[in-house]
Order: C-alpha cells, then structure tokens, then sequence
C-alpha cells in the first residue's frame, strides 16, 4: 500500500522546465549606418515579455537606463522608422516604458531615448543632430499639451549626447527635422 502511495504523488508533481527560453527576433530595422538593431523578446507566460536589443552582436536589456528593473509586459508598440526602432512596453498601469534607437548620421554612434508615459509616442522628428519623441499629455503630468523627449548629439564623433525632457502646448517647428507620425494602429 504505501509503495502505491509514494508512485501516485510522483506522478502528479508537475515538471517544471529548468532550461531557459530563448529569445525571439520581434522586429529588426535598418539603421544609417547599414547595421542592423534587432528588438527580441523573452518570454515570461501570461506576464508578458521582457525585451532586449541586440546591435553588432551584442544584445543587452532593452532598458539601460534602468539596469536594476527588468519590465516585463505586452508590447504596444514596435516601429521601424527613418531608420529608428521604436518600441513600448506596458508593464502595468499607468505608465508604458518605452524607447528611440538610432545610429546618428553624423557621429555614427548609437542614441538612445528612453520614455515612460501614460500615452503612447505619435510623433518622431529626427535631424542629424537630434532626435524627438512626442506624447500627449493625457496623464496631467503638467498643465501642457504635450511631453517632448529629446537626444541631442554632442560634439562631432565623441559619441556623447545628452537626454531632456520638457513640456509645451505647440507641437515643435519641423522646419528642422524630418517628422513622422506614428500611425494610431501603434502595433508591430
């Protein structure tokens, strides 16, 4: 009786997997350069995805700005455009975390552009020396209409660029910039 007991509760334990899930290519754009940036998610189940970058061979966290937090959510938005991927994540209400990545024209070295909002980007302006994310402000973070992120290139080739944030009720002038609206489907 009790060898028929112990082979009854061994079968009914459930096998949990110990081999890690591979990453799975979600989107790959073209940047200036010729390169290729890879968007990969790993799976975590009925949570959602987490997601990594992969350029040139390396692949990290999509999230470097936070290297502590690993986000794990549905994906809402992944975009090719002018040669810049863009892509958000919503890992639980308010906010979408999300982020602009380019190799910039004239230095030729990766930006960038991290963003958390209530609202998804509509607008990407790009020039060779900076690069604008556009959200409207639905979450009354301020008394204006949008939220503009902004990586602005420094000095010719060094690499180094510095990263704003500032609101306004006017869209800026796109005299400047090329400026692309990131249709409503929002969807890869």
């Amino acid at each position: 009786m009790k060898t028929l007991l112990l082979l009854f509760v061994f079968l009914t334990v459930p096998v949990v997997a110990t081999a890690a899930l591979p990453l799975k290519p979600l989107l790959s754009c073209a940047m200036v350069d010729g390169s290729k940036v890879v968007l990969l998610g790993k799976s975590h189940g009925l949570n959602g995805q987490s997601l990594y970058v992969q350029h040139k061979g390396k692949t990290a966290s999509a999230f470097q700005d936070m290297p502590g937090v690993r986000f794990v959510g549905e994906i809402v938005l992944a975009k090719c455009i002018d040669n810049v991927m863009i892509f958000a994540l919503n890992y639980g209400p308010p906010y979408l975390k999300g982020a602009a990545i380019r190799i910039n024209p004239l230095t030729q070295v990766q930006e960038r552009l991290y963003f958390a909002e209530k609202a998804l980007a509509r607008w990407l302006y790009t020039s060779e020396v900076e690069m604008l994310v556009i959200i409207p402000n639905i979450g009354f973070e301020s008394d204006k209409k949008y939220i503009i992120y902004s990586y602005a290139a420094e000095g010719k080739g060094k690499g180094k660029g510095k990263a704003q944030q500032r609101t306004a009720d006017v869209l800026p002038a796109a005299k400047s910039y090329k400026v692309s609206s990131i249709a409503a489907s929002q969807g890869r």
